[in-house]
């Protein structure tokens, strides 16, 4: 078993000279202190969804009022990387803790908008460009001191995988929120449980 790549598909964790392509525990925590960096309020929900649902910057710029279901705790994501009959038609509800929600909500004015006639469908979140979006998203991982390959939304999607894993996550759940294709492509972030998980580690080192 590799920790390193889903051979099926290419993705890997870690560059081609070894550099970790994810945010570990710590710089998670340091990712979302540096948030407050980010005065205007809905540029920080931005961040801070891709941070709870590991969700692609171009599937969060794709989130409507609708697609924020306060009442069941979950975003609904349209799945941006589907293909064939399902392509622009399969969505994912990813769970989201309710701080995040509130936060939303506050933000955005959600409660209102999806009460209005629409329900809110075609009220967008955000408006800005992706190339916004990665300078937001780059301000964020400066402020908390992160750089190389890793200090990316890709990094904080990988993060995402790895810290679902050593969650004890089933990887059937983790392929879902973060809509995989194949197992195989989620098998990389349960593979990496084993050498992140230091408490195991120390108990070998005590035996």
């Amino acid at each position: 078993m590799t920790h390193q790549r889903d051979y099926s598909t290419g993705l890997t964790l870690y560059s081609p000279i070894g550099e970790r392509k994810y945010l570990c525990a710590s710089e998670r925590d340091r990712f979302y202190a540096a948030l407050d960096v980010l005065d205007d309020p809905r540029d920080r929900s931005f961040c801070e969804t891709i941070f709870w649902t590991g969700c692609r910057p171009s599937e969060a710029l794709g989130l409507s009022a609708l697609n924020i279901d306060l009442a069941d705790g979950v975003v609904v994501i349209r799945s941006l990387k589907k293909r064939g009959k399902l392509k622009g038609r399969h969505f994912r509800p990813v769970p989201v803790p309710w701080p995040y929600l509130e936060m939303m909500d506050r933000v955005h004015g959600l409660r209102a908008i999806q009460a209005a006639p629409g329900g809110g469908a075609c009220s967008e979140l955000w408006t800005f460009s992706r190339t916004t979006a990665w300078k937001r998203m780059k301000a964020v991982m400066e402020a908390a001191g992160l750089t190389g390959v890793k200090a990316c939304a890709k990094g904080l999607r990988h993060s995402y995988g790895v810290h679902a894993a050593l969650s004890l996550v089933p990887e059937t759940r983790i392929k879902t929120w973060l809509g995989h294709a194949s197992l195989a492509t989620t098998e990389i972030y349960t593979d990496m449980a084993a050498p992140e998980e230091r408490e195991a580690a120390q108990r070998m080192w005590a035996a």
